[in-house]
């Protein structure tokens, strides 16, 4: 298996951006394409008709939340050879999965420190991003420097253009799944291009206003951090809650524990009990350590108590291919210094990686 990831550097225009990106990735985003669309014919019963169809509400709700994101998305198209259909349907995977409730699968621990808490008195952010393992080769490192707005890089799956990442002004992102009895497959602005909105903004409170204007109908949380700050918007169809951190420190994993959620049902963490152990896991190390560094920051996601589901996670090989989920890759950020670091595979095997913006 491949330990390396492909770095993408694009520039210009939206479209431009979109149409490097789509040139240097090319073989990428097509095993994601055909991934994808065979994962959801086999998975959810959606044919490539089915798929279009919900694809061309979402189109016209984006155009609506920021236009150039889909010019973004057409330079990807034109560059492949695809419809634009199909690169949005990709940027779109997330409320295409987990419209299903029987198909749930992923999870994801995520972890910050303020500056009262660090020794080097810097905010620090990180996460493990568990998915599918069959896409870790198609991931990549996006970085990228638009004329209208500031520089971004993060760890994304090629053809996907908002992800976990960082930008030049020091905003920083994170993310969690999850799934409340309110989610339905319906309009809604895809989550990774609300990630990607976020990562285009200046300040930190524009980048909060990008998440909460989102048209949305599923749930999903956002970490965000940057000089001496640090939240979680834990977003359902209905509301959000703000997640401030607690003695300087916070975790977020897939389950609500947001003071908005408490008139809603939980669905993920029936399904992905570890959601559980993972977060009391992540506090008591976030606790247990006086002040944090990338050191006790690594010792948090190389953990492997409740083995496979563990914060550092790996295949359970009794349940079939499709539902195989590792952690594809860690990241680590200081946003006031604009380190991103990232790893090919879980962290207990693999080194971090450092992306310059």
């Amino acid at each position: 298996m491949n330990n390396s990831t492909k770095i993408v550097e694009v520039s210009g225009t939206r479209y431009e951006c979109g149409y490097q990106h789509g040139e240097q990735a090319t073989d990428e985003i097509k095993e994601n394409l055909k991934y994808y669309f065979g994962w959801w014919e086999r998975n959810l019963k959606m044919s490539k008709n089915k798929v279009y169809e919900y694809i061309d509400n979402v189109l016209d709700a984006t155009k609506a939340y920021d236009s150039g994101l889909v010019e973004e998305m057409r330079g990807i198209a034109d560059a492949v050879e695809v419809d634009l259909e199909a690169v949005t349907a990709l940027n779109g995977r997330y409320e295409l999965a987990w419209a299903s409730p029987e198909q749930l699968m992923g999870g994801c621990t995520c972890i910050a420190a303020l500056p009262s808490r660090t020794e080097l008195r810097k905010t620090l952010l990180a996460q493990n991003w568990d998915y599918r393992v069959d896409v870790r080769e198609t991931c990549i490192v996006l970085k990228a420097k638009v004329d209208d707005g500031p520089s971004v890089v993060m760890h994304t799956e090629a053809g996907i253009i908002g992800h976990k990442g960082l930008n030049s002004e020091g905003i920083g992102i994170v993310l969690n799944a999850m799934v409340s009895d309110r989610d339905k497959l319906g309009k809604s602005i895809p989550f990774f291009l609300v990630c990607r909105k976020m990562l285009d903004s200046l300040r930190f409170s524009e980048a909060t206003k990008a998440l909460l204007n989102a048209e949305r109908s599923l749930s999903y949380n956002v970490m965000m951090a940057g000089e001496g700050v640090a939240v979680s918007l834990e977003a359902h169809p209905e509301d959000v809650s703000i997640i401030y951190p607690e003695h300087g420190v916070l975790a977020h994993t897939n389950h609500f524990i947001g003071d908005r959620a408490t008139q809603i049902k939980d669905k993920f963490v029936l399904s992905e009990t570890s959601s559980i152990n993972r977060y009391i896991k992540a506090k008591n190390i976030l606790n247990t350590h006086d002040v944090h560094s990338f050191e006790s920051f690594k010792e948090i996601l190389t953990d492997h108590y409740d083995h496979p589901s563990s914060i550092c996670h790996h295949p359970d090989k009794s349940k079939p291919r499709d539902h195989w989920e590792e952690t594809v890759s860690s990241v680590y950020m200081e946003p006031e210094k604009l380190l991103f670091m990232y790893t090919a595979g879980p962290p207990c095997s693999n080194q971090y990686t450092q992306a310059a913006l």
